[in-house]
Formats: C-alpha cells, sequence, structure tokens
C-alpha cells in the first residue's frame, strides 16, 4: 500500500551517488556546501508529543558525547531559525518526512513520531559512522552535505519475523533484533511465540503450557532423523517480559504481532494438555523439526474454548490490530478418523469440492471462528496462505509464503495481502553456494541480491486489487539458528535489500548504486553486529561453451576490487592471476577466487568441477521444468557442477507433475557404459527422488532403444534426505544420442504427512562414463 503525499522521483544529479542511506530515499536533491553539526543548538517543535521530544533529547545527547561538543536542547513554542530543528508538520504523510540541510541549519519535519524516527535514521547516516557509538570522536568530519529529502515508504507494513519457538532467545536478544529494525526503517515485528517444539509465552489460566509445553527432552542433531543430543531445551516469556518487549517496540515505532499457530503446530501445547487433541495422547514436546499429524481437535467445543482463553490473555498484552494464528501445515489425517470432527462435519454440513476435502472445510470453520471473536475485540486475524485452503474469512489478512501466487489470488479475491515469499524472504536459507563454508542451515540459496531482485508490481493484479498489498516481510525460521551471534548473520546485510524493497518505490530500487555504495557493515562493526560478508566477496557466473567443450566462468565483485584466482585448489592471493577475462575450464579443477580489500577480510569463492563424457556437450530438454525451478536449464544438468544439498541455490533443476527427459548429442566420439543422475531430496518439504530412471541410446536422434534402466528407493520410509547419486549401468556403446528419463514419484506415499500429494524432484548433474 503506497504512502501518498511525496513526489517520488529520484534527482538524477551525480552528487546522489554519493548518498548512502539505506533504505534509499524516495526523492533527493543534493544542493552545494556542507554544514556542521558541532555545537550546534537542538530545538523540537512544542506541539510534538512527547516520543518525539524524547528521540529529539536522545539525539542532541549522542551527538554531543560523540562529537565532544554542546548540542543543548530546547522546547520551542514557535520553531527556530538555524541549527537543528525538528519541525511538526501536518502535511507529511503518516510514516513521511522531510529533511533540509543547508548552510545555516537542519530541518526536519514531519507529522508523528515515526516520521522523526525515520528522519533521525537518514540524518544519522549522512553523518560519519561514528555517530552510531559510544566512545566521543572528536576527530571525525561532522559535516553533511547540503540537501533535501522528501521521502515516505512505499509499503505501510514493513515486517520481519523472529521464531523463538524452535530456538529460543533472550529479552536483550529480541531488543536487539528491533534495534537492527529501527535502523532500517520497519514498523512490524512477527513474533513467533508457538509451535510443536516448544510454547513461549505465559498464560496464566493454562500453567502447563510453560510448565510442560516449553521445554523439549532434546533436539534432533542437525538432519539426523532419529538421533537426538538429549539436552533438554526451552525457555518462555512472562507476561511482564512480554509487556517489556512490547513496550520497547513501541517506544521505536515498531508493533510486535504475535503469533499463536493453529490449529497445526500445536504439538507443545498438546503435551501440556492432551483432552485437546483427537487421540487424548500421550504427546511430547517435539524434538524434531517438520510437520506433526497432531493438531488441536476441531470436534472438541473445549479447543475453541481452550483457543479463545489464549487469545483473549494475548490480546491484554499486545495492542497491535493485528493476530496473527498460522494455519499453515494442518494435517487432516487425525480429523479424518476422529469421531468428533466427523461429528462437526456433518453438523456443519461440510462437504469436498474436487479441490478440497471436507477436513479443509473444517479449517476454514475453525479459521472463521477464531475470526470472528477476533474481530469481536476489534482485532484483524492475519494468517499463512494455507487459510485459502477451503473458504477463509473475507476480512482475513493473508500472508503468502510459498511463492507470491497465494498473495496474488488473494488480492484478486479482495483480501489484504501481506507478502513473504519463501523464494526471496526465507532468511533461514544459506546465503553461499559454498554451504561447507557457512554455518549450517535448513538448505536452500537466498543471496542479497535475490532479495533485493523481488518486484511485488504484479501485473495480473488490476489497480484496485494491488492496494490490497499492505506490504513485505522476511521470516527467520530458526530451527538451526541456536544461537544471538548466529541469528545476526542471517539477518544481515539481507535485511538492507528487504528495507529497499519495503521502502523505496521501484523506480527508484538501483542494485548497482545499493551494492556499489554500500557502508552499512561500517554501523554494524560500530554497533557490533554480526555479519555475512558476501557481498563484498567474489561471486561467479557459469555458461557452457559447447563448440569448445568447455564452462566458461565469468568472476565479479562489489565495485572495481582487483580479483585473483586459482584453478588448483590453492588458496588465491595477490600473487595469483588477475581476473581480466572469462576463464575457459576444459577439465577437473578447483576455482578458488579472492578480492583484496582493506580493513575487511572477505570469504573466499570455491567450486568444484568434474568433467565426464557428458559435460559441456549439446542437450535439450524435452519436458518442461517447474517454472520458478527452472534456473540454468538444461546447462545445469552438464556443467560439470555436482551441487550440494539446497534445492533453491540454483544448481538444480525442478520439476512436478512431470519427468525430467534430456537427450545429450555425445557425437559419437567416446564408448560409455553408465550414466549417473544426481538427485537433491527433501521430505520435509515434499522432494523426493526419481522413482525410476530409463536410459535410450539413438544413431539419428529420432529412435531410441533402451540401453538399462532402474527403480529407485526413493518411496520407502527409510531413505534418507540430502544428495543422491543413483547410477544405471549398461553394455558399452557409442552411439551419438543418449536420452535420460528420470520419472517422479506420481504421489506421495501413505507414511509421509502429505500423502497424495504430487511430489518434486530436483535433478542435478547427469554424469557419463
Amino acid at each position: 500500500m503506497l504512502m501518498a503525499g511525496v513526489g517520488l522521483i529520484s534527482c538524477s544529479s551525480s552528487e546522489t551517488s554519493e548518498i548512502t542511506v539505506v533504505p534509499y530515499p524516495n526523492h533527493i536533491e543534493v544542493t552545494s556546501g556542507k554544514y556542521d553539526v558541532r555545537n550546534q543548538p537542538v530545538s523540537c517543535d512544542a506541539q510534538a508529543d512527547e516520543k518525539t521530544q524524547r528521540l529529539a533529547e536522545s539525539f542532541s545527547s549522542q551527538l554531543a558525547m560523540i562529537t565532544g561538543g554542546e548540542n543543548a536542547l530546547t522546547i520551542d513554542p514557535t520553531p527556530a531559525k538555524s541549527g537543528i530543528r525538528f519541525v511538526v508538520d501536518t502535511l507529511q504523510p503518516a510514516e513521511g518526512y522531510a529533511l533540509a540541510i543547508n548552510r545555516s541549519g537542519i530541518e526536519l519535519r514531519a507529522s508523528q513520531f515515526n516520521g522523526f524516527l525515520y528522519g533521525v535514521q537518514t540524518l544519522k547516516q549522512l553523518l560519519p559512522v561514528e555517530i552510531f557509538g559510544s566512545k566521543e570522536a572528536a576527530a571525525a568530519n561532522w559535516t553533511v552535505p547540503c540537501l533535501n529529502i522528501n521521502d515516505a515508504p512505499r509499503f505501510a507494513y514493513r515486517g520481519m519475523h523472529l521464531d523463538v519457538s524452535r530456538h529460543f532467545f533472550s529479552l536483550d536478544e529480541v531488543k536487539r533484533y528491533i534495534d537492527m529494525m529501527v535502523l532500517h526503517k520497519l514498523n512490524a515485528l512477527h513474533w513467533h511465540l508457538t509451535d510443536d517444539q516448544g510454547w513461549r509465552i505465559e498464560i496464566k489460566k493454562y500453567p502447563r503450557l510453560t510448565e510442560v509445553g516449553a521445554t523439549r527432552k532434546g533436539t534432533v542433531i542437525r538432519k539426523e532423523w532419529g538421533n537426538y543430543d538429549n539436552i533438554p531445551y526451552g525457555g518462555f516469556y512472562t507476561q511482564d517480559e512480554i509487556r517489556e518487549i512490547v513496550k520497547y517496540a513501541e517506544e521505536n515505532g515498531i508493533s510486535v504481532i504475535p503469533e499463536i499457530d493453529l490449529p497445526g503446530h500445536m504439538l507443545a501445547a498438546l503435551a501440556a494438555y492432551p483432552q485437546l487433541g483427537c487421540t487424548g495422547g500421550p504427546y511430547e514436546v517435539w524434538g524434531r523439526w517438520g510437520v506433526s499429524d497432531d493438531v488441536l481437535c476441531a470436534g472438541k467445543e473445549n479447543s475453541f474454548k481452550f483457543i479463545e482463553d489464549v487469545l483473549t490473555e494475548v490480546m491484554e498484552l499486545f495492542p497491535s490490530k493485528y493476530i496473527h494464528i498460522g494455519g499453515d501445515e494442518c494435517p487432516k489425517v487425525r480429523w479424518e478418523k476422529c469421531p468428533k470432527c466427523q461429528a462437526r462435519i456433518r453438523q456443519l454440513g461440510l462437504k469436498g469440492n474436487g479441490k478440497y476435502s471436507k477436513e479443509h472445510f473444517l479449517q476454514s470453520y475453525v479459521t472463521e471462528r477464531v475470526g470472528k471473536f477476533l474481530a469481536a475485540h476489534d482485532r484483524i486475524v492475519i494468517g499463512w496462505d494455507e487459510i485459502l485452503e477451503g473458504q477463509a474469512p473475507q476480512d482475513a489478512v493473508i500472508m503468502s509464503w510459498r511463492g507470491s501466487e497465494g498473495g496474488v489470488v488473494a488480492a484478486q479475491n479482495g483480501h489484504d495481502v501481506i507478502m513473504t515469499p519463501n523464494t526471496n524472504f526465507y532468511f533461514d536459507h544459506y546465503q553461499s553456494l559454498d554451504t561447507g563454508a557457512e554455518p549450517f542451515a535448513i538448505g536452500g540459496y537466498l543471496p542479497v541480491e535475490k532479495v533485493y531482485a523481488y518486484n511485488i508490481d504484479f501485473p495480473e493484479l488490476n489497480d484496485e486489487q494491488k492496494k490490497h498489498i499492505l506490504g513485505v516481510q522476511a521470516n527467520l525460521w530458526t530451527e538451526y539458528v541456536k544461537t544471538n551471534e548466529h541469528l545476526e548473520y542471517m539477518l544481515l546485510p539481507r535485511l538492507d535489500a528487504l528495507s529497499e524493497v519495503q521502502w523505496t518505490e521501484f523506480e527508484n530500487k538501483d542494485y548497482n548504486r545499493f551494492i556499489t555504495n554500500f557502508r552499512m557493515h561500517e554501523i554494524y562493526d560500530i554497533m557490533g553486529y554480526n555479519y555475512a560478508k558476501h557481498i563484498f566477496a567474489v561471486t561467479a557466473t557459469y555458461t557452457t561453451d559447447t563448440d569448445r567443450r568447455a564452462v566458461m566462468v565469468e568472476f565479479n565483485t562489489q565495485g572495481n576490487a582487483p580479483i585473483h584466482y586459482t584453478l588448483d585448489g590453492s588458496e588465491p592471493t595477490e600473487k595469483s592471476p588477475l581476473y581480466t577475462a572469462p576463464v575457459a575450464l576444459t577439465g577437473d579443477c578447483v576455482v578458488k577466487a579472492t578480492t583484496i580489500r582493506k580493513n575487511l577480510e572477505t570469504p573466499v569463492y570455491s567450486r568444484e568441477f568434474k568433467f565426464t563424457k557428458a559435460t559441456a556437450r549439446k542437450a535439450t530438454l524435452n519436458t518442461k521444468p517447474t517454472e520458478k525451478y527452472n534456473y540454468g536449464g538444461v546447462a545445469t544438468l552438464t556443467d560439470g557442477y555436482y551441487g550440494k544439498d539446497g534445492y533453491t541455490n540454483g544448481s538444480w533443476v525442478g520439476f512436478l507433475n512431470e519427468p525430467m527427459d534430456v537427450t545429450i548429442d555425445m557425437e559419437g566420439e567416446e564408448s560409455y557404459s553408465s550414466v549417473s543422475v544426481l538427485a537433491d531430496l527433501c521430505f520435509g518439504e515434499w522432494i523426493f527422488g526419481p522413482k525410476n530412471i530409463q536410459v535410450l541410446t539413438s544413431e539419428d536422434g529420432e529412435q531410441f532403444t533402451e540401453a538399462g534402466s532402474i527403480t529407485t528407493d526413493t518411496e520407502q520410509e527409510n531413505c534418507r534426505n540430502g544428495v543422491r547419486s543413483y547410477t544405471v549401468e549398461f553394455p558399452a556403446t557409442s552411439a551419438r544420442y543418449l536420452r535420460v528419463v528420470a520419472n517422479p514419484v506420481n504421489l506421495i506415499p501413505a507414511w509421509h504427512g502429505a500423502k497424495g500429494k504430487k511430489a518434486h524432484m530436483f535433478i542435478g548433474e547427469i554424469s557419463v562414463e
């Protein structure tokens, strides 16, 4: 939802390239001159509210302490003519501000506290980075450029999510998280407080929720399903602590939106109160990740009493107009067999419609009933996009996480929408393809540039429907994020890219400007934040040159920093070859590259290539991959790189409802007798390996004969997750055309929580020997 009232056209002056504010202002004009802030008085309009006056006091005190000068604050009934002025301007948008700097002073105009808060953040970023510190830095150049900024956010909702159920974070750590949000002009913290792995909020009426539900007996070790550390893990927030966080956030312009996930993801609550489940238990707080079949019983009135009692206490703690009730990943297997749930279905006259079962409509009943309860208390329900499966209440806000498609459909149907697609905004995914050098993560690949690239201007929506897009949010799930240091590493600097998606108008976004001028890391260093350094490191793109049978490598990095590389696996130094043009790879090698930067150590880029008889040959895909998982297309299958676990890291090609069917022109040059197909399996995300693989050969590319085939174990319950290689052997041949067909699992097997659904298949390298 656009915040109207500000001209949203950036000045074309070359001087704006020196402005390094994140998120970038929507209208900026640099004029001539500088203004020195040392020993300048600070005045605040007497019409400003108490929070704004406290903000002005905090800024003036910080400025005086850091510069070593005097910046006394006065509260003035009429605006001063010089110095640094905070002026109430009722014509400014709710979160907008105007910042004018000239040789006689600085004037910050806003209509409300949040506008002043964001203006101060912009002003601080224009000052030397020492302003963010706690030590005097009188020797710094305390001047700011003369300019005019008129700014307001593109979207009214600018959120960041924090999961404290899978791993718990202390009050101080949550406040630190809020501080990082303030720096980037976000205004909503989505606090995921309950899940199968732990209940984290004190509810007075149900003390066992924290006495029992807050602690699990142990936690699964990485992805070694069935292998636990057997160390009790827990923690929760008292109601007083909740109030403390809500107040801290409110003082910083942030609304805290609590999530009580229901009716699924409720195993911690069921462990405390087993009578709320369909089977009656016994239940345990889960020590593993994924989706439990055990959910709240929708056939029992006690379940609804429990929900309403809990939400009543939640509403007393959180003044937010939004309450998030989850609604995601709720298996229906218990409801299908539960007499009480089936009786409720009959009582309500619920029926399936071919697309959704009657149990889906039972969840719609739960959502609608809870939504009406919240509406009676002047609150608005938010749910994940699964609540669209059946019939969502018309006033429900949809949080679209399974891509953007659900959000688009919701907006077309008149729902307000918050976009949080896992393709661009799941910050628990890896930031680098070199996962071995990264903290262990759930998988995937989400670099800064992919966060930044998200475009919310959907052509299938008309102007009225686009108004339903309230904003954008990123999610930080913490299954594998155990410490605050790791939390910050996963957040920064992707939060910078997110903030420009949320704040900066699309026509004013520019990734080259963003990355070239980036200096937020200097602020992070002063504030002691841990952050990933990949945006300063070397990146690479690859293409296959089938005429030369070579893989071509192009290196890139931020700015004009020199890149040095090696091809033998040795660590690159300043004495290593300097990159000046694309490099041709024609055999097995380990590529490493680095850039030398002053006072900043960056990760070394590394990728290993293994050439087989199929590498860099001409290949044709005879079937169509899933559009959003196509990545490099057919070249990905023969580029010599054997992808690591993480199906969204760009080294895999995804298929749904289609086999992978590829023809490779072997040119009749060499004899071969085996084909290996690499697949990435992630059962928790409905990704299976190929059900069977067929290898065929031909001399003319038209008539093919089967050379060999295998059936895999991918449908077996004991099949392991991760990267698997499947090999088909056959009598040696030198046939010119080789065709490889990998057939997916048609329907997910009965042992899986998503039984009967379609399974995805992700294929990487095809090797031929």
